[in-house]
């Protein structure tokens, strides 16, 4: 898979976790991230300093214990901090002006981020990254009442991406429906979405996106809802909408090539066993994908 900024050297359906993990000490976390997704590992997510000018320094040690853990390392890994538009609304509550809170939450988030490839780069100077910018606060951002304008989000998510690539692949992730044409439109190399996020709105601009090299991170696995004992119920989920989403005209190899299988929200809330069932869940997805991607590509004499 090629990103924008950076070529993410990945094969199709790897499956990996986007968010917040739970809260274990590093050794652990490593442990069960090594064991259950190998080939893309993910690192706890950093907190950004938002309004109440708090400091987050405390997630930054979680997060480059965590990297020292994976030492030499070199397979891809994905690192997610808070994006800025969530930092921005943050602040636009607190009461900063427009124009004040866009260029404090661009600069925030572009240090954090950059904190946290020097740390990756000092110990797995020879892994690729994937840097997720995880946006809780553009959830349901459709809806008319949302104080940003489409054009401002753009903007901003935009900026900061430009700022971030030379040393990552980046991405967005949004845990609830957004304006995902526009998302699509910022020069992210990966978007991550719940499969209940109707992407099939946004169905022209996600096959421009795949055909430019854009990756797709499915929010396959729920996290608010029973996990059951199989992945045939999930898998039905979002192969429907893959049905769908090549009846729009999206080109099915692609849809699969370009494919990553996660947790559609966060596992901070979760025990250990329950973590480690939804990403089992998200592995036994991913390979379906992958046999389906093999399939595909067997099937047209490639």
């Amino acid at each position: 898979m090629r990103g924008f900024g950076l070529r993410l050297d990945v094969p199709a359906g790897l499956a990996t976790v986007i968010g917040s993990l739970p809260l274990l000490p590093a050794a652990e976390s490593s442990r069960i991230m090594r064991e259950l997704v190998p080939d893309l590992v993910a690192a706890p997510t950093v907190d950004v300093a938002r309004g109440d000018g708090a400091d987050r320094s405390d997630s930054l040690d979680v997060f480059s214990d965590f990297v020292r853990e994976m030492s030499g390392r070199v397979e891809p890994i994905v690192v997610s901090l808070t994006g800025p538009v969530t930092v921005l609304l943050d602040l636009r509550r607190e009461g900063r002006g427009a124009r004040d809170a866009h260029v404090a939450a661009r600069a925030a988030v572009r240090e954090r981020g950059e904190e946290m490839l020097q740390v990756t780069r000092e110990h797995m100077p020879a892994a690729e990254v994937l840097m997720v910018l995880d946006e809780p606060g553009l959830a349901n951002s459709m809806h008319p009442t949302f104080p940003l304008d489409e054009d401002e989000v753009q903007e901003l998510v935009g900026e900061v991406v430009h700022d971030l690539s030379p040393g990552a692949a980046v991405g967005v992730r949004v845990d609830g429906r957004a304006d995902w044409s526009m998302l699509l439109r910022t020069g992210i190399a990966v978007l991550g979405a719940p499969v209940t996020a109707q992407l099939e709105t946004a169905a022209a601009e996600l096959a421009r996106f795949l055909e430019r090299g854009g990756v797709v991170a499915w929010g396959a696995v729920p996290t608010d809802e029973p996990l059951g004992t199989s992945a045939d119920r999930l898998w039905r989920r979002l192969s429907a909408l893959w049905c769908e989403l090549v009846g729009e005209g999206i080109d099915p190899r692609l849809l699969r090539e370009r494919s990553i299988i996660t947790t559609a929200g966060e596992l901070s809330s979760f025990g250990t066993s329950q973590a480690e069932r939804a990403i089992a869940l998200a592995q036994d997805l991913a390979s379906r994908v992958f046999r389906q991607a093999r399939g595909l590509h067997l099937s047209i004499g490639a």
